[in-house]
């Protein structure tokens, strides 16, 4: 039997060297054998042999085995949640290849975009049971969409019904599933508690969520065992707790990764996390100044300050007619003829996964794309204006106070759910 290794191939790659004799390069697999084994491999074992080396790569490409065509591998856009707007906007990228269209109009409720992972949205709407929610898995690129059954019931006190996060991975599976993260009631409390709950170790060494996985097509119970040790007393994390935003990195392990010590002094803070490069950042919602990265070097798990982005570059940026464009999907009745935007907001929108890219908002009105491999002395670098993202009319006018909830990058993803899910 023929095997093939990612050592075989680093030696044979070292081995294509000026003067190799026509003895030792006849001891190299022929592309049509690596072709035959390359295609026995699962796709996640065939995204990680496109990493090994040159060859492989062009074998996998050309005989088109991971459809690397239907990959997510650009930022088609950016959903953005309004304050007081019920439908999530669409702050659409210039494509040449597939585009996504902002409005999911073909779902049996009006819904709103709570989360993204590799292509697809999680979205909710309210029902009219007071309290409950229906919730959905949307891939905007192809309008496949799955209804969820309804979530378990959470303990009364305990968490809330919607800290739903979607979990999906193209490279292994067109499965997906979704996680029900419990979040503690208590942390909203300033008043103390009774002693004896204050003291509770936080979070426990065993924490059992509720997941929906399309392969079985319901919600399971799924046990995950703390490594390491915990945040410290319920008492403690009540007083140090920072907000984190509606975002999460699925990490696959439960393990306690507490944030950066400026962002822990960091009163009343908007903490955004996302993935790029296949590295988790960091940063402040509000006023993103400051970058982290987390390093996992060693096995070790520390935040390491990546980038200060200097706000004054921001401010005096140059403003152009930038190619993004906003498909206006909210219907305003009211004609409001006042702004009210407050001068000088910049306000986080994500982390690009594929590129060392951060994108915000500046004002409600500009979207901008800062470069953070152009960074030079004191945060200075490349700024891009990226076009108009400030809904028609949106203003303060009747009661609206403007500003932005959350945002979610999508990713167009061109492959299908599988045909026994719904």
């Amino acid at each position: 039997m023929v095997t093939a290794t990612p050592a075989n191939c680093s030696v044979a790659a070292s081995s294509r060297e000026p003067g190799d004799t026509e003895e030792s390069m006849a001891k190299l697999l022929p592309d049509y054998v690596l072709t035959i084994i390359l295609r026995c491999l699962a796709p996640h074992d065939l995204a990680m042999s496109r990493c090994v080396c040159k060859l492989w790569c062009t074998i996998i490409d050309t005989h088109r085995m991971l459809r690397v065509d239907l990959l997510p591998h650009s930022v088609g856009g950016i959903f953005i949640n309004f304050h007081d707007l019920g439908l999530s906007e669409f702050f659409a990228h210039p494509s040449t290849g597939p585009t996504i269209s902002g409005n999911i109009n073909y779902l049996p409720l009006t819904s709103i975009v709570r989360g993204h992972c590799n292509g697809l949205l999680l979205l909710y709407s309210h029902i009219s049971r007071p309290g409950m929610k229906q919730f959905y898995v949307v891939n905007p690129a192809t309008r496949q969409w799955v209804q969820l059954p309804p979530p378990p019931r959470p303990d009364i006190g305990i968490m809330h019904l919607d800290n739903l996060y979607l979990a999906f991975d193209p490279t292994l599976s067109s499965h997906f599933e979704v996680f029900q993260i419990p979040y503690v009631d208590v942390f909203r409390h300033r008043s103390e508690l009774n002693p004896a709950i204050e003291g509770i170790e936080w979070p426990p060494s065993t924490c059992v969520l509720h997941v929906f996985s399309t392969r079985t097509r319901q919600w399971e119970e799924r046990s995950f065992v703390r490594e390491g040790e915990a945040a410290g007393s319920l008492a403690i994390i009540r007083r140090d707790f920072p907000n984190f935003l509606h975002n999460a990195v699925y990490y696959g392990k439960y393990r306690i990764i507490k944030p950066p010590v400026e962002i822990e002094r960091y009163e009343e803070s908007n903490i955004y996390m996302g993935l790029s490069q296949k590295r988790v950042y960091c940063t402040f919602f509000d006023d993103p100044d400051i970058i982290y990265i987390l390093d996992e070097s060693y096995g070790k798990m520390e935040w390491v300050q990546k980038n200060a982005i200097s706000c004054l570059v921001i401010h005096a940026f140059q403003q152009t007619d930038g190619p993004w464009t906003l498909q206006d999907i909210t219907i305003m009745n009211i004609l409001m003829h006042e702004r009210n935007l407050r001068y000088g907001r910049i306000t986080f929108l994500g982390f690009h996964p594929y590129k060392e890219v951060v994108f915000s908002s500046h004002s409600l009105s500009r979207g901008l794309a800062y470069h953070l491999n152009t960074m030079k002395f004191r945060g200075f670098g490349k700024i891009q204006d990226l076009g108009n993202l400030g809904p028609k009319y949106y203003g303060g006018c009747m009661g609206i106070q403007p500003f932005i909830e959350e945002s979610f990058l999508c990713t167009p993803w061109m492959g299908e759910f599988p045909k026994d899910i719904n």
